[in-house]
């Protein structure tokens, strides 16, 4: 029993015609998907190096099949990645300060950079070098 919304509903989608997408593999004329070209390979993964499905790149069944066994090699010779990192901050859940949960916080060590490493030779070196280029520079300004 199908009500009539549906029904009306059902008969609008059928008549829908969607444009297919254009074929990349055909446009450039590609005969065989080797996994050493990864510049071909990732246009067809997402930004997360996710492989993208058959309505998104455009390409036929068995194309697609081919696209994804040769992403795979790629990805077991690591040519190409398996899952890129994406850095994002997770926010407090609420109601944490009430079940008496704390915040984690991460204690990053002291980043400040010490002159230790540098030979004072090479720093007074690099502050000459600085010194000469501003005169230069100075000089053509004045001319």
């Amino acid at each position: 029993m199908t009500s009539k919304k549906n029904k009306i509903r059902n008969a609008r989608e059928a008549n829908r015609k969607y444009k297919k997408k254009a074929n990349p593999l055909a446009i450039e004329k590609v005969v065989f998907i080797d996994y050493k070209d990864v510049s071909l390979l990732q246009r067809f993964m997402s930004d997360r190096s996710k492989i993208r499905g058959m309505r998104m790149s455009g390409a036929n069944v068995q194309q697609q099949r081919d696209i994804a066994t040769a992403i795979k090699n790629a990805r077991e010779m690591a040519l190409l990645p398996y899952t890129k990192r994406t850095v994002s901050t997770r926010a407090p859940r609420p109601g944490a300060e009430r079940r008496g949960e704390e915040e984690a916080t991460l204690e990053m060590p002291d980043q400040s950079i010490s002159s230790s490493f540098v030979p004072d030779d090479a720093a007074d070196d690099v502050v000459d070098a600085a010194e000469t280029v501003t005169e230069s520079v100075e000089a053509e300004v004045e001319a």
